[in-house]
């Protein structure tokens, strides 16, 4: 046995995972996770927003509970993948960068949901995006196909599907208004360029190409706007849903957690027909801080260069990144439907998540890693008929590293520590939110002193120390400023008018990380959140 085999084992026991300590329900229920990378909390129609087309998401959300201000444990994919699996925050986890989920010394010494769950019955397979260290994949049975195994179908998702393209499109030519995309798809599937792509420069009128590039082609897949010259049957999402939904006909007959984990909106902003034309730039409304400036702010000035704080160039970006979330909607129905389809929507405890959010231009930043609303705030429902009454919402704010505790409560599991809780007595009506907050972190350094961010309903406080940015202590009042422009810590004249709200703040910031045996919680304790 290998010494992490050895140590992962001894970890579970202590947690108190052994056969005596464990309670099974009488009919515990299917799970069926669908997740989204990087999807605005706000991007569904359910959420309010008009301008976008999610039937499905929006039935899901009426059938189930939405909490409405949910909150990711950290606005970057692999830490955040690795709380919400293991209930865990990144600090304890230690898996703290994306980075993290590459190589064979990438440990969690963590159990996840899956692993615990595999262990009473239920058959375990994940579809999709991944996105965590490897070993956490080893739990997975999908079945062996064209003679790969389900370890590598995880953890090599991505390459595979590369592959895949590229052998069934390997004579594919470049067309007018065309560039070779090599982040994502390598180099074999091509683009028409929109206004926010950093190679738009090069077309002119008329977005036929006057000169090639002068450098390399090789933008960071983040710069890569526009749509995609691939049928939506190829599609990335298309592909994942494919295959989720041929998971959910195989699993009708077994007690299942499946996971169906979708790359999309994640960046490049490729959508591909019919669903790129159904949004129209010109009918899009960028968000109102898209020309912020954020001088009194710890994302600094020059953060993000142009074109994420130019409003009509993020009207594309808008309209792209939405045809993205009905694609995926449309999957969602499927799978949905095929639930009814077999009779299992009355015992299947569905969620909806995504791993965090998206700027979309507001405050003149696109992707994540920040603590505004549009990074760390993400959408998340669940539905489970035979126990949960529909048509819900939470508004208490919550964090998703609460699924955890939540899938494990109502699969009959004995309560394993976290850093959660289960939401199950807040969806049938018996109990309380346990905090009624949630926590963010994101630790730019390997100093003492942590980035991290408390919000209530009403407030937001963000203690920050980032590598290369200013070190700005944030309380943001989001009932009269809920698009964070008017900080009222750092630099700003009435500072200590605000000093006994910050410090309440705090004060439940460290009770909670003290409840959780959180490992920098004296750097949290001794920061200093008003300068004279």
């Amino acid at each position: 046995m290998k010494l992490s085999q050895f140590v992962f084992r001894a970890v579970a026991l202590s947690l108190g995972l052994s056969a005596l300590s464990l309670a099974r329900a009488a009919e515990p229920p299917n799970i069926l996770i669908i997740m989204t990378d990087q999807q605005a909390w706000d991007a569904v129609g359910y959420a309010g927003n008009a301008a976008i087309k999610t039937p499905n998401l929006d039935r899901l959300a009426s059938e189930g509970v939405n909490f409405s201000q949910a909150v990711t444990p950290c606005a970057v994919c692999v830490p955040a993948r690795v709380s919400v699996l293991t209930g865990r925050l990144t600090e304890t986890t230690k898996i703290r960068e994306n980075g993290d989920a590459k190589g064979a010394d990438s440990f969690c010494y963590y159990p996840t949901f899956d692993q615990i769950l595999a262990q009473w019955g239920y058959r375990v397979e994940y579809y999709g995006k991944f996105h965590a260290p490897k070993h956490m994949a080893k739990v997975y049975m999908n079945p062996e196909t064209d003679g790969v195994g389900a370890f590598e179908q995880v953890v090599n998702w991505e390459p595979l599907y590369v592959r895949f393209i590229r052998d069934t499109f390997n004579n594919v030519k470049r067309a007018p208004g065309e560039l070779y995309e090599k982040t994502f798809y390598g180099g074999t599937v091509t683009y028409k360029l929109d206004p926010p792509d950093s190679f738009y420069k090069y077309m002119p009128k008329g977005n036929v190409p006057e000169q090639e590039p002068k450098r390399k082609l090789g933008a960071g897949q983040g710069d890569i706007h526009g749509v995609l010259n691939l049928s939506a049957e190829y599609t990335v999402t298309a592909i994942q849903g494919q295959q989720a939904l041929g998971a959910l006909e195989r699993l009708k007959d077994e007690k299942f957690i499946l996971t169906a984990s979708f790359h999309c909106p994640h960046v490049p902003i490729t959508p591909s027909e019919p669903y790129a034309s159904m949004y129209k730039a010109e009918e899009m409304v960028p968000a109102e801080s898209v020309t912020d400036k954020r001088e009194n702010s710890p994302y600094y000035k020059g953060q993000e260069r142009p074109p994420y704080n130019d409003p009509e160039k993020m009207k594309y970006m808008m309209a792209n990144y939405y045809a993205f979330v009905t694609e995926i909607d449309d999957w969602v129905g499927k799978l949905l439907n095929k639930l009814d389809e077999h009779g299992l929507t009355e015992n299947t405890l569905v969620v909806f998540v995504s791993d965090h959010g998206e700027m979309l231009g507001a405050h003149g930043l696109r992707g994540k890693f920040n603590f505004y609303e549009e990074s760390a705030r993400v959408p998340f429902v669940i539905r489970y008929p035979a126990k949960i009454k529909a048509g819900q919402t939470v508004s208490t704010p919550v964090s998703i590293l609460n699924m955890f505790p939540t899938l494990l409560d109502y699969a009959g599991v004995a309560p394993v520590p976290s850093d959660g809780y289960s939401l199950r007595g807040v969806m049938e009506g018996t109990e309380a939110p346990k905090y009624d907050f949630a926590v963010s972190e994101w630790q730019w350094t390997n100093k003492s002193v942590p980035s991290i961010m408390i919000r209530s309903d009403k407030w937001k406080l963000m203690t920050t120390h980032r590598k290369g940015g200013k070190d700005v202590e944030v309380l943001f009042d989001l009932e009269n400023d809920p698009r964070e422009m008017n900080n009222l810590l750092g630099t700003n004249p009435d500072r200590f008018n605000h000093k006994e709200t910050a410090e309440a703040l705090r004060a439940k910031l460290v009770g909670y990380l003290k409840d959780v045996n959180y490992p920098l919680v004296e750097g949290v304790e001794r920061r200093e959140l008003i300068r004279k």
